[in-house]
């Protein structure tokens, strides 16, 4: 085969030239050449595949973020190809969690919380993993102080208040979405020194006003304490706040006790309180130089005339009428009330006791009527025989009976009630008692049975009681008649019906 050989000088050199062989047999097929390198080099990247697959299998990879879970392919590292196979992307802050199990991996993406924090006159922003608000904090480098007060998106919180909202409690757990702000700002305490009386106290409270000082304290302001500056005005750091406590008092003029509630210092600020100035020759205890306390008792006794008015009680009248309606032989009794009549006199106090005589002036007066107690009949039973008479001031008419019975008397009082008992001063039948009303033995006679009393007038049977037995009544009285004088006699009464 003939050979052409070409021989080029390219660089001249002492003792040595390079030569340029080509040969022209190469030249013949280049492509069948390169056809078959390219081959070559396909099929040892196919073998490198599948000696790779062999050995380096893929495998399944759940990444979870932001409560969405994806599922993708990845076969060396599962946390930087997973996460950039679900397309999630890190933000500062951001942790990634790597759970390895044999062809399957987990990667969990736990999510940094925005944060803004307002203290000290400036705002800082940050991302933090951080659950409560002290750790919020704490990487912001911000420190909580005695008195500081903290606000979780405008809401009152504490250092161990939990790093989230009313609004992203209803989210699902472990959902932050990156887009709300968790928003925190501190109001700085400011120290305050408050005086109560003479008691002092230092304090640094964040609360911004004077009132919200005292609330921190467990101090409640009552009407008549006094409160410098009011409780509206608003706390600076370094103030005083004074705080006068009001002391409960009581004042006895002549006999006669009010209590009072005051910021008195001493006896003497209390008797120009209530315009009163003892003499040298009346009472005053306390001396005017004493200080008030709480719970003391001030007396004055002053040398002074009076006008007085006495009220005396107007026992009520008693009315009889009938009524067709009822039954025959029934009787409703109506109570009345006893009026008041005022006597005016003149009355001399010395040190608070009355002395001399106490001289009536005018004539008395009604001050208020009195009603009268009605008794209301039915109509009498047919075919009743006639029966003998009554006649007097109080009643005029038939009577069934006599009966001789030993008599006493009682009131509201004697009913063993207490005052603010419902049932005080009401009989066993439900009536009021008062003048009229009468107790029995119902064995002897019958309730509602209505009777005449020598020197008592009419009396209607509507209580009993365990001391009345057998022929005893028990005549009532009101009680501001006080005692009648009635006693216990023996009287005839007569039954009317």
């Amino acid at each position: 085969m003939a050979q052409a050989i070409r021989v080029s000088r390219e660089h001249a050199r002492p003792k040595a030239k390079a030569q340029h062989i080509t040969r022209s047999d190469l030249l013949l097929h280049p492509l069948h050449f390169r056809g078959r390198h390219h081959a070559a080099t396909i099929f040892a990247i196919l073998l490198v595949a599948v000696v790779a697959f062999r050995l380096f299998p893929s495998r399944e990879v759940t990444v979870l973020s932001n409560g969405e879970a994806v599922q993708v392919n990845a076969t060396f590292d599962p946390r930087s190809e997973g996460l950039a196979a679900a397309s999630v992307a890190l933000a500062p802050g951001d942790r990634v969690h790597v759970a390895d199990g044999g062809r399957h991996s987990s990667v969990a993406v736990q999510r940094a919380r925005d944060v803004r924090v307002e203290v000290d006159g400036r705002t800082l922003e940050f991302r933090t993993q951080a659950t409560t608000v002290s750790g919020a904090l704490a990487s912001a480098g911000v420190d909580l102080l005695p008195g500081d007060l903290v606000y979780f998106d405008r809401q009152l919180t504490s250092g161990r208040g939990p790093l989230s909202s009313p609004a992203l409690a209803s989210r699902a757990p472990g959902i932050v979405a990156s887009s709300q702000r968790a928003g925190l700002s501190i109001e700085r305490a400011r120290p305050v020194t408050v005086y109560v009386d003479t008691l002092r106290m230092e304090l640094s409270s964040a609360a911004p006003t004077v009132e919200g000082v005292l609330r921190d304290l467990g101090i409640t302001v009552r009407e008549g304490d006094l409160v410098r500056p009011g409780l509206a005005a608003p706390i600076s750091a370094g103030m005083t706040v004074r705080l006068g406590k009001a002391r409960t008092i009581t004042v006895r003029i002549d006999g006669k006790e009010q209590s009072l509630y005051t910021t008195a210092y001493t006896v003497a600020d209390v008797l120009r309180l209530l315009n009163l100035d003892p003499g040298p020759d009346e009472l005053l205890e306390p001396a005017r130089e004493s200080s008030v306390a709480n719970g003391m008792t001030v007396v004055v006794g002053l040398n002074r005339v009076v006008e007085e008015d006495e009220p005396t009680p107007i026992a009520p009248g008693v009315l009889y009428d009938t009524d067709n309606t009822l039954p025959a032989g029934k009787v409703v009794v109506i109570p009345g009330t006893a009026g008041i009549r005022l006597t005016k006199y003149r009355v001399t106090y010395k040190n608070g006791q009355v002395v001399g005589p106490r001289i009536q002036i005018g004539s008395s007066v009604v001050g208020q009527a009195p009603i009268p107690t009605r008794n209301v009949a039915g109509p009498r039973p047919v075919g009743a025989a006639s029966r003998p008479t009554l006649s007097s001031p109080e009643y005029t008419g038939p009577y069934s009976r006599k009966l001789v019975v030993d008599s006493t008397w009682y009131n509201a009082s004697h009913g063993g009630k207490e005052r603010n008992d419902p049932w005080y001063g009401r009989t066993s039948q439900g009536v009021q008692l008062d003048y009229g009303v009468c107790a029995v033995d119902p064995t002897v006679i019958p309730m509602w049975t209505k009777m005449w009393i020598p020197n008592y007038g009419i009396c209607i049977a509507a209580d009993v009681g365990g001391a009345i037995k057998g022929a005893h009544i028990d005549l009532g009285f009101p009680e501001s008649a006080g005692n009648p004088g009635w006693g216990r006699q023996t009287v005839e009464i007569i039954i009317i019906d």
